[in-house]
């Protein structure tokens, strides 16, 4: 782990952190590093071969009975295949350094949702604690009306409940945000004890910027999403090895210039070998690479349709949670009005206290209900960018 954080910590404060702290983008990179060595090894030239036979014929000792001579044999590869296997090795290459890219996506997509659900939870945690302040103060109203004898006692032990429930919706708030740090401190790759105390910043959620043009988005997401992007070039490389098994068919051959001291004669030799393609033509490479070339073609079709299916379904869920929150601002409007009237009411001696109270309370209500409706609003603009591959949340220094 790394050094404790101090300071002013936003989203793109801690995504650094998480790309830095957190091992999957150094995975990715791992992952790309082979695959360039991979690339290495599909150029590099076979080595030549080095074959020596001496012989001894014991039965002609004159001019002499010695047999030896070095053959040096080269392999002449087959060009085409050997190029087909570059420009696969490469394309691997490209799918691998693309897919670092969208590691530090995923870090930054993480980090976002596990503040963004910190700075909701936070925001409900104060609410609920009002409520169940304003609980708190009815059922104490309420006791001392049944002290007088104005009320029931069946009024006091209804109230005294829902003062209950609502005290303990408050803790379970409170305790709700501990978990939510622990969280954000797991995708950012450190202890819980290192947020501790520390001031985190939530401006990028204040002001998101909303996709302005849904359909050029979309049609960029299908030709640049880092997922689709590496599964064409997965494809790409799957259609290399298939016309490098193809190109296989006819093998290279083997060509070795060499010497032979021949019992007292000086020698030069040139031999050729080659393999016959009699038994098989390469049909088993053939087909298997062919088979992945389909595999790779249904990947790519996959994520293709993978992207619109997330932002079919974040454009619903934008869209829904937009017209509830619409109707949460439009009752919100209601129950502060009714707060106000409560409280002039009340002020004017028209009231007890009880009744305006209890108008704090439900407009307080009412807030809780808006605000559960815009976090289902920030979180389907949340998913509605990873399905984009485009930011919505920026902090006013990114």
């Amino acid at each position: 782990m790394g050094a404790h954080p101090r300071g002013h910590w936003g989203l793109r404060a801690l995504t650094l952190v998480a790309v830095y702290e957190r091992p999957d983008l150094r995975i990715s990179a791992a992952a790309y590093d082979a695959a360039k060595a991979a690339v290495t090894t599909a150029r590099q030239i076979p080595n030549p071969t080095l074959s020596l036979v001496p012989s001894f014929n014991a039965t002609q000792a004159f001019p002499s009975p010695i047999k030896i001579g070095p053959v040096i044999s080269f392999l002449v590869s087959n060009l085409g295949a050997r190029e087909a296997g570059i420009a696969a090795a490469r394309d691997r290459q490209q799918a691998a350094r693309i897919l670092i890219a969208a590691a530090a996506w995923r870090e930054r997509s993480n980090v976002r949702n596990a503040l963004l659900t910190l700075w909701l939870d936070e925001r409900i945690a104060r609410i609920k604690a009002r409520v169940a302040g304003y609980a708190a103060t009815a059922s104490r109203l309420v006791a001392q009306r049944v002290t007088s004898g104005m009320l029931a006692e069946t009024v006091l032990a209804s109230t005294t409940e829902a003062a209950n429930k609502a005290s303990f919706g408050a803790a379970e708030a409170r305790a709700q945000i501990g978990m939510d740090r622990a969280r954000l401190a797991a995708a950012i790759g450190m202890p819980a004890a290192a947020l501790r105390g520390e001031y985190l910043s939530f401006t990028a959620f204040e002001h998101p910027l909303p996709p302005a043009n849904l359909v050029a988005l979309t049609r960029t997401a299908l030709v640049t999403s880092p997922s689709v992007v590496a599964a064409y070039e997965n494809y790409r490389a799957a259609d290399g090895s298939l016309r490098k098994a193809i190109d296989q068919q006819f093998p290279g051959f083997r060509i070795g210039p060499g010497y032979h001291y021949d019992q007292g004669a000086n020698k030069f030799i040139l031999s050729l070998s080659l393999p016959l393609p009699i038994l098989n033509q390469n049909q088993g490479p053939i087909a298997e690479a062919r088979a992945r070339r389909l595999f790779a073609a249904a990947l790519f079709n996959r994520a293709q349709a993978h992207i619109l299916r997330q932002i079919d379904a974040a454009e619903a869920a934008l869209q829904g949670s937009e017209r509830v929150a619409g109707q949460g601002l439009h009752l919100l409007v209601i129950a502060h009005q009714r707060e106000q009237q409560a409280i002039q009411a009340y002020r004017a001696g028209a009231i007890g206290r009880l009744r305006m109270v209890e108008a704090e309370r439900q407009a307080t209500l009412v807030r809780e209900q808006v605000l559960t409706a815009d976090a289902q609003r920030l979180r389907a603009l949340a998913a509605l960018a990873d399905a984009l591959h485009h930011p919505v949340f920026r902090e006013s220094n990114e």
